[in-house]
C-alpha cells in the first residue's frame, strides 16, 4: 500500500516489478485513474512498455485481477486487517500475500501452492522468463 494514490508512487512500483520480473515485462494493463498518467507514463516510455487501459465499468476486461482482489477483499481486508498507516498495513500484507502463494494450495491449481504451479520443474525450463522470477523470489523468502 502506498499513501498517497499518485504516479510517483505507482512509478516506484512499476520499476520493483519490473526489477523483479528482471525487465521481462510485455506489457501493462491498468485502469484510467490519475495515478497511471504523468510520472507512471513517463516510466512506462522510459522501460518501451506498451500501455492498455481498462475500458471503464468493464472488469471482464481482467477478470483474473478482479477475482484476486475479491480473495483480498473477502479473505484478509473485511477479517480486520485494513490500516491506514503503510507501515502497519504491509507487513500484515505481506504475511498474508506470503501464506496465498507459498502456503495455501489452490483447488485451482490441482492443489499446489501458486509458487509451486509456476516454479515448478515440470513447469518450467531455465529458459523461461518465470525461472529467473522464481530463484530471486526463493532467495527472497531464504532471508
Amino acid at each position: 500500500m502506498y499513501k498517497p494514490k499518485s504516479s510517483l508512487n505507482a512509478k516506484d512500483f512499476l520499476e520493483k516489478l519490473y526489477y523483479l520480473f528482471d525487465g521481462k515485462i510485455e506489457n501493462l494493463q491498468t485502469d484510467n485513474g490519475s495515478e497511471f498518467q504523468g510520472m507512471f507514463e513517463k516510466a512506462v516510455k522510459e522501460l518501451n512498455l506498451e500501455h492498455y487501459f481498462n475500458r471503464a465499468k468493464t472488469p471482464k476486461d481482467n477478470p483474473v485481477n478482479e477475482r484476486f482482489n475479491r480473495t483480498l477483499e473477502e479473505e484478509f481486508l473485511q477479517l480486520g486487517n485494513f490500516h491506514l498507516d503503510p507501515q502497519i498495513f504491509n507487513p500484515k500484507l505481506g504475511k498474508w500475500l506470503e501464506e496465498f502463494n507459498f502456503r495455501r494450495p489452490h483447488e485451482a491449481l490441482d492443489y499446489k501452492t501458486p509458487i509451486e504451479f509456476a516454479c515448478g520443474k515440470s513447469q518450467l525450463s531455465k529458459m523461461y522468463s518465470s525461472y529467473t522470477l522464481c530463484l530471486k523470489i526463493r532467495e527472497i523468502m531464504l532471508k
